[in-house]
């Protein structure tokens, strides 16, 4: 009995000390919001024989195959293929959610970009906010939401400059930050830099980082840059479920700080400048560990043990002192 008490007790005991893991893993909303205006119809720069379309079309499917079942995938194209040209007043191509990856690429490969010849790309933002998941501000719980913008040019209808921008900052503001790709060498530097600063988010390191936006110019850089903001958006989250992603520095619940990534929750305070990654750091600086992230997701990784599992630990050793001395 007693041997049946303590291995009991010492099964508590570790299944206790553990670290709770989530039953499954969180996943981002990735929004792509795809130009497919005439000019995709060219080459992204002299000596390639491929569309920027077919090119498009390829980056995506690795993209989507890539991340199949970390991220849910919706699709926006502009302009669309219905009534008024320089207006998205069709539905959405394909609406975010779980298992989207091959309604995503058929949507793409299903249609040119042969019509309208138009670029309108605030109604394209602005119609980021028609699809559920992107449709209330974020209030801290659920899945994050991001927008990848991928476009060859400037904007001829439906809006300014100006506009665009201010559309951007409200998704931004409502808590979706945005990804801006320029692909070929006829797109607006200045434009698509006014987009990047109000959606955000951006390269982290080289040429882009001061331009604000990534710049593709072939399959390779296109492919490098849809994996590089992939990776930004997990922020770890799938591997390790470390909490919500933060690539904008922010944070929605109360408390939370942004470290290497992902947003916590403070435990213990702790000298701020450890964080290397120059996240945004609020309130008392403790950057200790993290209970439950907003996508749902709880603590991943290893975790000191609670105060009832250190208990637990010490009864077992006093229990096995006393039987040997027995």
């Amino acid at each position: 009995m007693r041997r049946i008490s303590l291995t009991v007790l010492a099964l508590l005991s570790f299944a206790l000390a553990r670290p709770a893991r989530a039953a499954d893993p969180c996943k981002s909303n990735l929004m792509i919001v795809l130009d497919r205006s005439c000019s995709m119809q060219k080459p992204p720069k002299a000596g390639v024989t491929q569309s920027k379309w077919q090119i498009a079309g390829a980056a995506i499917q690795t993209l989507t195959t890539k991340y199949m079942g970390k991220l849910d995938f919706g699709l926006i194209m502009f302009p669309d293929e219905t009534a008024q040209s320089c207006l998205q007043d069709g539905n959405i191509y394909v609406n975010v959610g779980p298992d989207r990856e091959a309604q995503v690429v058929s949507a793409v490969m299903g249609t040119q970009p042969n019509g309208p010849c138009v670029t309108d790309i605030k109604p394209a933002f602005d119609q980021v906010e028609t699809d559920p998941a992107f449709a209330t501000k974020y209030d801290g719980t659920g899945p994050r939401g991001f927008v990848l913008f991928i476009s060859d040019g400037e904007q001829t209808c439906g809006g300014t400059n100006a506009q665009i921008t201010a559309s951007i900052k409200k998704l931004y503001d409502d808590g979706w930050p945005s990804y801006v790709v320029g692909f070929g060498g006829a797109v607006s530097p200045a434009a698509l830099g006014m987009f990047a600063t109000a959606g955000g988010v951006g390269p982290v390191s080289g040429d882009g980082g001061a331009r604000g936006y990534y710049q593709a110019d072939d399959a390779a850089s296109l492919d490098a840059a849809l994996d590089q903001i992939a990776g930004a958006v997990l922020a770890g989250e799938f591997t390790g479920c470390a909490g919500v992603p933060c690539p904008d520095g922010r944070c929605f619940v109360s408390g939370e700080q942004c470290v290497s990534g992902s947003c916590i929750a403070p435990t213990s305070p702790i000298d701020a400048s450890a964080n290397g990654d120059g996240g945004s750091l609020g309130g008392d600086g403790g950057l200790g560990g993290h209970q439950g992230s907003g996508c749902s997701c709880k603590v991943g990784g290893a975790g000191a043990p609670g105060l009832g599992a250190l208990l637990l630990f010490a009864l077992v050793g006093l229990a096995l002192v006393r039987r040997r001395r027995a």
